[in-house]
């Protein structure tokens, strides 16, 4: 993701990068969560429904279905996790072709295609042999080394920034 964001980021100031890339995503999901996860503790409170007893993949839809257009609503969140995930994997799979085929900036479509292939089928190994417990694991697993990487990657940051203003 981080080279697709540079990608995309090319020209721009480091303040408008902060701003695009953490600042306005961070807003979008506090109130997403503000708006939705104060829905469900109402309705939960309330007594209407208890959304402890959905399995965790369909809480949300069980919370959108005791409001008003529940299931148009049910529908635009279908649509933005399908966008989120197509626009993730497309990112992913240009990225990887890119790294590919030596950093090239335009990777053929047979080698993005191919990498779109194995992605989807390791998850869907990962969806099959552990369901989002499976993928929870990994997940964890990877990031303890990666947040070494991140540490070196924000102190790096910091030296080229310093370096920079003097």
């Amino acid at each position: 993701m981080g080279i697709f964001i540079a990608r995309v980021s090319r020209g721009r100031t480091i303040k408008e990068f902060i701003w695009g890339v953490l600042v306005v995503p961070a807003l979008v999901c506090f109130i997403f969560f503000a708006v939705f996860g104060s829905s469900a503790l109402d309705l939960q409170q309330k007594g209407i429904i208890d959304l402890s007893k959905f399995p965790l993949e369909t809480t949300t839809f069980a919370m959108l279905q005791h409001y008003p257009l529940g299931s148009i609503l049910s529908f635009i969140t279908l649509f933005v996790i399908a966008l989120f995930f197509i626009t993730s994997a497309d990112s992913a799979t240009f990225v990887l072709g890119m790294l590919s085929d030596k950093g090239s900036i335009h990777p053929p479509a047979i080698v993005k295609v191919t990498w779109g292939l194995l992605l989807s089928i390791i998850a869907g190994i990962v969806m099959y042999s552990g369901g989002t417990q499976g993928l929870q694991n990994i997940l964890i697993i990877a990031a303890l080394p990666f947040s070494f990487v991140i540490i070196f990657m924000m102190i790096s940051l910091l030296k080229a920034l310093r370096k920079e203003h003097l």
